[in-house]
């Protein structure tokens, strides 16, 4: 994940330095992808974390209402 981040920003200066002017072009389109695939591992962590939360909190309030 850490590598993802640092590839998304060494990725638009590179590009832009090895192709000139069309490497701006191919710089950001790199970034969104890379960016793209970096959201996405994001949010299925989030929806992992999202479900573990509701899980341990539905089992603290069963708990806590059977006691």
């Amino acid at each position: 994940m850490v590598l993802l981040l640092l590839l998304l920003l060494l990725l638009f200066p590179i590009l832009r330095l090895v192709f000139g002017l069309a490497g701006w072009l191919l710089g950001i389109v790199g970034t969104v992808i890379i960016g793209a695939i970096v959201l996405v591992a994001f949010a299925a962590l989030f929806r992992f974390f999202l479900i573990a939360v509701l899980v341990v909190g539905g089992l603290w309030a069963s708990r806590a209402l059977f006691n």
